[in-house]
């Protein structure tokens, strides 16, 4: 099951874009990307986007299958998959203290999404899904003089109750689907 771990589902990869999203974050200060934008600056901070990095590699692993091996293990699979997303999230939250922890609560929040959206479609539309929230929320989610609007919930600051709250029931929601899911023979 190690080597299953390891070689089939790959969740070194979660790992390892932990790492970079901590490393980029503490390399790119202050640098920008220039955006278009409906209201106000098309400004966004380069590490506004890592987030993307961790919740597209745990919807990599999450897809990757061999399905042979995982109806004769003596673990279930999914019970293995739940303990490496929590294991990432928890790893996230640690990494907040390097990222800041609107960053590590926007990964969660985009992992959430596109597990709830992978569900229904597959990692990929997950993955484009937090994509253009994202880009959305920089260009019509933002207003004049650093405002925002209500929905665009990854723009919030880390101490953010309503975008934790939300966080949480997306976090809520996308594990009692996911345990439903892995319940169907």
């Amino acid at each position: 099951m190690r080597l299953y771990v390891t070689a089939v589902r790959k969740w070194w990869t979660a790992a390892a874009a932990i790492i970079l999203m901590a490393v980029i974050c503490q390399l790119s200060g202050t640098s920008s990307i220039q955006l278009p934008a409906l209201n106000g600056s098309g400004v966004a901070p380069l590490a506004y986007f890592t987030p993307l990095l961790v919740s597209s590699a745990v919807l990599y692993c999450l897809n990757r299958r061999a399905d042979h091996i995982e109806r004769t293990a003596v673990v279930a699979v999914a019970v293995i998959d739940t303990a490496f997303v929590g294991l990432v999230f928890v790893l996230c939250l640690a990494a907040g203290f390097v990222t800041g922890f609107d960053t590590a609560r926007n990964v969660l929040l985009l992992t959430c999404i596109g597990l709830l959206i992978a569900q229904v479609g597959n990692s990929a539309s997950g993955i484009a899904t937090g994509m253009m929230l994202l880009i959305a929320s920089i260009v019509a989610g933002r207003g004049p003089a650093g405002s925002h609007s209500w929905w665009a919930v990854l723009l919030d600051p880390p101490s953010s109750v309503p975008a934790w709250s939300l966080t949480a029931v997306l976090l809520a929601a996308a594990g009692i689907r996911s345990v439903k899911a892995s319940r169907k023979p």
